[in-house]
């Protein structure tokens, strides 16, 4: 299957209603399920400056993952961004969460000098975790009973990837 990276634009509301109330999407953010495409028209209507968000989308232009960094506005702090990404169930394991990540890295690196991008995942998100390891993202903690996913409270691993760094204790 083919996919493409492009810039979030207003026109995907309608596929991000879609891809939010995903199961798997739902059970692996902190969102609640039930999105609607009047509510995503009205995020994406006014995407503030600090959020770079880029989508994957099928041959029909159709959104089938999305992901992106909110960057940290506090002055001191300005080196650092939140990641997001999140994937449909029907796309996952096909290499589109690796062709997003490589992207918005690309970005934070080369364009965004960012040094430090940091996210949370749930503790059960095996295959999310196993990603952001290969890019070098490192556990810096668990937020225990941090998420109600399915009536139970689960565990968010705290991991993030520093760049620029070497050599500082």
């Amino acid at each position: 299957m083919h996919f493409s990276i492009r810039r979030i634009e207003p026109a995907d509301a309608a596929d991000m209603a879609r891809l939010s109330n995903a199961p798997g999407v739902v059970r692996h953010t902190s969102q609640l399920p039930c999105h609607t495409e009047a509510a995503w028209r009205k995020k994406l209507d006014s995407l503030p400056a600090d959020c770079h968000s880029l989508v994957a989308v099928d041959e029909q232009d159709h959104v089938i993952a999305n992901a992106g960094l909110l960057l940290n506005t506090r002055p001191r702090c300005r080196h650092a961004a939140t990641l997001f990404l999140v994937v449909h169930d029907d796309w996952q394991g096909q290499g589109v969460g690796k062709a997003l990540l490589t992207a918005l890295l690309d970005l934070a690196d080369n364009w965004l000098g960012l040094k430090r991008i940091e996210l949370m995942a749930q503790a059960d998100n095996a295959r999310a975790i196993g990603l952001y390891e290969r890019f070098g993202f490192r556990h810096e903690g668990i937020s225990r009973q941090d998420i109600l996913q399915d009536g139970v409270y689960v565990d968010s691993v705290n991991m993030a990837r520093l760049t620029g760094l070497e050599g500082r204790a």
